[in-house]
């Protein structure tokens, strides 16, 4: 079993937690398979798409890239698509997985549609918060994303092996 937390980029105070389980961990990347469990208990919407108890995230943390990718599955096992998040390269221990979150995110469903989130919630952080050298890499992991999303290329449950 693995601890997910997600820390805020200014204080690094756990924002939110949940627990998983480790699947994989290379020196690139670490696996983590986790269900979902919304606070509220009901389905919270993200373009349109339902994410419910049941369905499973299969979340890739790259160990040197400014983002994370979340594979999202119904619990009949279809694919509903991919959640991607802007951050800043993860922490792993023992016990956990952590990231800075840099609002910045994508969602990209299983057709090849896609759309980038928070735009002007990142935007209006990279004129206060964010370091300028931070707000530039998170730019570039964007558009990796996108590149990532428009080739099909998005990783997937059976990338884990």
């Amino acid at each position: 079993m693995a601890l997910v937390r997600k820390l805020d980029y200014a204080t690094s105070h756990v924002l939110l937690s949940w627990p998983g389980t480790l699947v994989k961990l290379t020196d690139t990347v670490a696996v983590i398979r986790a269900p979902f469990a919304p606070i509220s208990g009901n389905p919270v919407f993200v373009d349109g798409v339902p994410f419910s108890v049941g369905d499973v995230f299969t979340e890739f943390y790259f160990l040197q890239r400014w983002y994370n990718v979340f594979h999202i599955a119904g619990a009949d096992g279809r694919s509903k698509g991919w959640y991607c998040n802007v951050t800043k390269p993860p922490t792993v221990d023992d016990a956990s997985i952590s990231f800075v979150d840099l609002a910045l995110d994508l969602f990209a469903h299983p057709d090849g549609r896609f759309t980038v989130l928070d735009e002007d919630e990142f935007e209006a952080a990279s004129g206060t918060l964010y370091a300028p050298h931070d707000a530039a890499l998170a730019r570039q992991a964007i558009a990796e994303l996108v590149a990532l999303a428009r080739a099909g290329s998005l990783p997937t449950p059976d990338d884990v092996a």
